[in-house]
C-alpha cells in the first residue's frame, strides 16, 4: 500500500510540473493574441472574430482544463497534507472534482456563446 502511495505521489508530482509548463506555453499565446493581434481598443467584436474560430475555443478549454488541473491538484495535495481520514478525502475529492468539472463547463458555454453571437 506504502508502494502505491508513493507511486501516485510521484505521478502527481509530475503532471504538476507538466501541466506547470503547458499552462506557462498557454499564457504566452493568451499574452501574444491580446496584447498583439487584437486591436485596442479591445471591443466585443475583436474577441468574437477570435473566439468564432473552433480552435480558439479548443486552446481555451485546454487552457482553462489545464489551470483547474493544476490549481486543483494543488489544493488537493495542500488539503491532504497531514495524512486525513478516507472519509475526509473523499468528500474533498468529490467536492474538487464537481467544482473543477463546473468551471471547465462555464467556461466552455461561455466561449462557445462569445464565438457565436
Amino acid at each position: 500500500m506504502s508502494k502505491m502511495k508513493h507511486n501516485r505521489e510521484r505521478i502527481h508530482w509530475v503532471f504538476r510540473r507538466i501541466t506547470g509548463l503547458q499552462l506557462l506555453i498557454c499564457f504566452a499565446v493568451h499574452v501574444w493574441v491580446f496584447v498583439f493581434k487584437l486591436e485596442r481598443p479591445i471591443t466585443l467584436d475583436g474577441l468574437q472574430v477570435i473566439f468564432s474560430h473552433p480552435m480558439w475555443i479548443v486552446f481555451y478549454t485546454i487552457f482553462i482544463a489545464l489551470a483547474v488541473y493544476h490549481g486543483f491538484l494543488g489544493l488537493w495535495t495542500i488539503l491532504t497534507d497531514g495524512n486525513p481520514s478516507k472519509t475526509y478525502k473523499k468528500v474533498w475529492k468529490i467536492i474538487l472534482f464537481t467544482s473543477g468539472s463546473l468551471l471547465v463547463a462555464m467556461t466552455l458555454s461561455n466561449l462557445i456563446v462569445l464565438g457565436v453571437l
